[in-house]
């Protein structure tokens, strides 16, 4: 952390601040600070990506966006500052109201300091470094899925990849939501190592969510049992797979918690329970990096429409300015999430529908869709890999094929089970709350209708090549249900005294296995984490790749064994940015690049100087060629004899060679 690292979020959060003066809300000022917080992020990184694309990636540039966000927020400050001291003078009168009174915004520290707590531990020890100079990796996500973010944020820090080019398939788009990448990138010429610009980008944007969704309860619900509920049951929620402890517990006894052996709410085979609704801060704020801005910024847009869909007069809303504001925040966002982008739109859609075609609604759509759809359409794969209909629960049930002869009925008895297991009691008492009258106000019940889509949808279809992204549809069904779920149960117990004695164990059946993987996340014990993500030689030659031309292409080793580095952590695109014919196969794949394979194995041909590998270098414009350590690759030979010839060798330390063409 830096002097100018804290500036530039200092301008995120006073910038965005200014911006929600503009929405023509009337907010509570915690809420209008958490969403400004948010928005300021979004603001920031924007103009940094127009900044440094008109000049180079570096310390002018960011500094110019930084003024230049700011100077953008000064409308709403001058329109909206006499609105923005009338709510901090409700808040100072609020903090001086007892406790019970269910209004005074100290509860809130209930949730936001543990809360900040955990995230800050998660974040710090998502990397370490090492005696010799290499990276500790401090969990499953920083291991695995952040090899990817550090590759995008590399190429945009020290590769100027402003045109959003795709690094691990030189040629390609990026096709990849990967806003929150942009704005850790920003903050390296601020002083920001590579990997502690994934952490403190990370850490202080999810700082914000606890306080985004809280407040978002407050504006829907009214009533702060249900915005604290509501918020800890999403945070923490996880399926039945912690009936998988009391096992462990029973042969660890309460050495247990010492080195849990497993996680409880991710555990995708048949062997070890099927659970595939991961708990949302390990397995999908922290892996999934874009959910950070997506998640508050869906439950912010939300939350604001329904007030401009409510049919109670408020004289200080103006409401076309409140839909023209939201339709532009949703359509700048396909960059940061693309499903941030998709859900609002679904709902909208369907509360048009609901209103009868009201045109008011235009004014969130036409600037939504204007804004989106040039990002949307350079974010779509090469090909589609879409599938209709699709029996979803099936396949993850049967990984190995669905057989022939399985009958209706246990095509539903499978799903009843997997979904009684996955999601516990949450989806029966989703639909109990949005049909008992007295839990939810008729139009929020109503507006909450089109949630069942994302429950339905991703079971019929396959929209991505691997089917397990279809969790990333689910999880909207716990972000926008977990708030009605907690206003039933909180209108239970106050009701019905003696429900809190049922309430308490319904919660916990929720939220157990997610409070196990986030105490696992969190504890630097428990097996098999941390873990090298490269070694202090390996992070030499991914630093020396740095010096390179900007549009330098390599050619990289993905075999591995067990034992040896795994190919997705190859330090040369990870740590410098540079493009490379082919990189860790899952993630290209998963983009959509239909020559996967082929790339795959061009690499290998131009390595081993096989048939043909001066065409494909010239096909891919290939300057470098890498080699690691021999145990790297099992399955392929890189001609080394031959490239010493052929070859110039630039760079050679702890058996990695650098060969230029």
């Amino acid at each position: 952390m830096t002097v100018a690292v804290v500036a530039i979020f200092a301008v995120c959060i006073t910038a965005g601040i200014g911006l929600t003066l503009l929405s023509g809300l009337t907010m509570s000022a915690e809420e209008r600070f958490f969403a400004g917080w948010v928005i300021g992020i979004v603001a920031f990184t924007l103009v940094g990506l127009v900044s440094t694309r008109l000049f180079t990636f570096g310390g002018p540039a960011v500094a110019i966006a930084a003024v230049v966000t700011l100077a953008l927020s000064t409308p709403g400050w001058t329109r909206g500052i006499e609105r923005w001291s009338a709510e901090l003078a409700d808040f100072r009168y609020r903090l001086a109201l007892p406790l019970r009174t269910g209004e005074n915004p100290v509860i809130l520290l209930g949730l936001l300091v543990p809360m900040w707590i955990l995230i800050g531990r998660m974040f710090f020890h998502a990397y370490q470094g090492t005696v010799d100079g290499g990276i500790m990796s401090g969990h499953l996500a920083s291991w695995t899925d952040w090899q990817a973010h550090l590759t995008y944020t590399a190429s945009f820090a020290y590769a100027d990849n402003t045109s959003l080019n795709l690094p691990t398939a030189t040629g390609n788009n990026i096709g990849y939501h990967t806003g929150i990448n942009y704005f850790a990138a920003l903050l390296i010429p601020g002083g920001a190592t590579l990997p502690g610009s994934l952490q403190l980008s990370g850490a202080f944007t999810l700082f914000a969510f606890p306080g985004v969704m809280y407040s978002v309860g407050m504006r829907v619900f009214r009533d702060q049992a249900t915005a604290i509920i509501g918020t800890a049951l999403f945070l923490f929620f996880g399926g039945w797979g912690w009936i998988n402890f009391f096992e462990d517990a029973r042969v660890a006894g309460t050495q247990v918690f010492d080195n849990l052996p497993r996680t409880y709410t991710r555990a995708p085979d048949p062997q070890n329970g099927n659970w595939w609704i991961e708990n949302p801060i390990v397995g999908h704020f922290f892996p999934q990096r874009p959910t950070m801005i997506g998640f508050p910024i869906v439950l912010l847009v939300l939350g604001w429409l329904s007030t401009a869909w409510s049919d109670i007069v408020d004289i200080k809303l103006d409401r076309t300015r409140t839909l023209v504001f939201c339709g532009v925040l949703i359509g700048l966002i396909p960059f940061f999430n693309l499903f941030a982008f998709g859900t609002p739109m679904v709902f909208v859609l369907a509360w048009w529908a609901m209103t009868r075609f009201d045109r008011s609604w235009l004014w969130f759509l036409v600037p939504a869709v204007v804004l989106a759809a040039p990002v949307v359409i350079f974010l779509q794969p090469p090909s589609s890999s879409l599938e209709i209909p699709y029996d979803w629960v099936g396949h993850v049930i049967n990984p190995g094929g669905i057989p022939a002869d399985r009958g209706f009925g246990t095509l539903i008895q499978e799903w009843v089970v997997f979904w009684a297991r996955n999601l516990g009691l949450f989806l029966p008492l989703l639909a109990l709350a949005m049909m008992i009258k007295s839990t939810l106000p008729r139009r929020v019940a109503l507006g909450l209708l089109p949630v069942w889509l994302f429950f339905i949808g991703p079971n019929l279809v396959k929209p991505h090549p691997w089917n397990g992204n279809n969790t990333h549809y689910f999880v909207f069904v716990l972000l926008l249900g977990s708030l009605p779920v907690a206003a039933l149960l909180v209108q239970a117990m106050r009701r019905i005294p003696v429900a809190a004695l049922l309430t308490i164990p319904i919660l916990a059946t929720m939220t157990f296995s997610g409070v196990l993987d986030v105490i696992a996340a969190n504890d630097q014990a428990t097996s098999p984490y941390p873990a090298m993500a490269m070694d202090g030689a390996a992070v030499a030659v991914g630093e020396w790749a740095r010096d390179t031309d900007t549009d330098a292409v390599f050619v990289i080793e993905l075999g591995w064994t067990p034992g040896s580095q795994s190919p997705h952590l190859h330090p040369v695109p990870a740590l410098s940015g540079r493009d490379v014919v082919m990189g860790f196969d899952g993630w290209v794949f998963d983009l959509g690049i239909p020559d996967w394979t082929v790339r795959k194995d061009h690499s290998r041909v131009i390595l081993e100087a096989g048939p043909g590998h001066e065409r494909l270098i010239d096909r891919y414009s290939v300057d470098y060629l890498v080699t690691g350590p021999d145990a790297r690759t099992p399955n392929w030979q890189p001609n080394h004899e031959y490239w010493e010839e052929a070859g110039d060798v630039v760079y050679r330390h702890a058996g990695w060679t650098v060969y230029k063409i």
